[in-house]
């Protein structure tokens, strides 16, 4: 219990100078672009502020498997150069002993990240998606003024001749900003900005206009009337808002999807999404089996190859995931097939640590030591 202790605390310490630093490195990115839209679009720093701290979440879900991978190569390394793990097996104690705090840590981890994978991360996602829609919507309000053009949404021009009682616009005109020979021009008695909370988009609500369009021969205009026209607004910071439905869901919410839907790309963009979230948690566990054995050298040997082990172990591992990924987003394998980079990588980390602690060099010598085992009873009782 006293080692078990020992190990486990001495695991914190590098795991949360790992988790820190790397969360702050992958979030540099996100703050650069945020910054930028604070700079160009005038934004508030304070819902700006609130957008960073809604990607934590995600960031999270990819840094604390990295994490664990740091606190056990610092940890086992340091040790291994300090003697420690040799003085251990000196003692007659298993590496399968030595290496419980490692799992036990592991899995308290997992506990941890499954929870953000579950819960904490699609909700950080719909309030960082609220906030866009939010943003939107304040500056359609508030940045469409009467009687000048407005160039803030995409490539549109968007023109009002002035504000009605109800909070609603009269005299709506919006066309594109580089006209091109298919280039319609909308315009409306009356226009209404709404949030589509089931979209999640921004919406002009138009009422009592027509659309003209350029003709065949591009001299003339055809005109189309309209009562009422839904026409979506485009804003920068939005402009992904639609293409991550399923990063928003709940747990009941996928499953519930996953019931309704019919047709089968829906229903393996569920499945992705669902096992996504199941097998990036356990990535914590089974890396931290993983570089166990891997962490494990010689005192006499340098701490530099230790690391770069660690790397390659990392890289190897969410390469092979993203890999997984692509196959079933394609639909050439089943969802369950993200489970096997957790489940290789563990037997991995299991099959080498019992290579260690049997002083086997290879792979070749587990397969063959049966025989040899067999070989040596046999000459024993030929010796009595």
């Amino acid at each position: 219990m006293i080692l078990f202790r020992a190990i486990f605390l001495e695991l914190l310490n590098p795991f949360g100078m790992t988790l820190v630093v790397m969360t702050c490195l992958l979030m540099m990115e996100k703050v650069y672009r945020l910054v930028s839209l604070v700079v160009d679009n005038r934004l508030n720093p304070g819902e700006v502020g609130l957008m960073l701290i809604y990607l934590v979440p995600q960031v999270l879900v990819i840094t604390l498997p990295l994490s664990v991978v740091g606190a056990v190569f610092v940890t086992v390394i340091r040790q291994s150069m300090d003697s420690e793990v040799i003085s251990l097996r000196a003692s007659g104690r298993s590496l399968f002993n030595y290496a419980l705090p490692f799992v036990v840590f592991g899995l308290l981890i997992t506990v941890f990240s499954s929870s953000i994978t579950m819960w904490l991360a699609p909700l950080a996602s719909r309030k960082y998606q609220d906030l866009q829609v939010e943003m939107v919507r304040w500056r359609a309000e508030e940045k469409i003024q009467p009687g000048s053009y407005n160039f803030d949404f995409g490539n549109k021009v968007i023109r009002v001749g002035g504000r009605s009682k109800e909070n609603g616009l009269e005299e709506v005109f919006i066309a594109d900003r580089k006209q091109t020979p298919s280039s319609p021009v909308i315009i409306a008695n009356q226009g209404w900005i709404e949030v589509d909370e089931n979209e999640r988009q921004v919406i002009f609500r138009l009422q009592s206009g027509h659309v003209l369009s350029p003709g065949e021969s591009g001299d003339n205009f055809r005109e189309v009337k309209f009562e009422a026209l839904r026409y979506v607004l485009d804003y920068a910071p939005a402009t992904r808002i639609r293409l991550r439905k399923q990063s928003v869901r709940s747990w009941s919410e996928l499953r519930a999807d996953l019931e309704g839907a019919t047709r089968s790309n829906a229903r393996r963009n569920i499945l992705l999404e669902m096992y996504k979230r199941m097998t990036l948690p356990w990535a914590c566990m089974a890396l931290a089996l993983a570089a166990l054995p891997m962490a494990i050298m010689d005192p006499r040997s340098g701490r530099g190859a230790g690391y770069v082990r660690a790397v390659f172990l990392i890289g190897g591992y969410f390469v092979a995931w993203a890999a997984f990924k692509d196959l079933v987003a394609s639909g050439r394998a089943s969802a369950n097939a993200l489970w096997l980079p957790v489940l290789l990588i563990t037997l991995y980390g299991i099959l080498r640590l019992w290579q260690i602690n049997a002083d086997l060099e290879s792979v070749w010598g587990i397969l063959r030591r049966p025989a040899g085992r067999a070989s040596n009873v046999k000459n024993e009782r030929k010796k009595q």
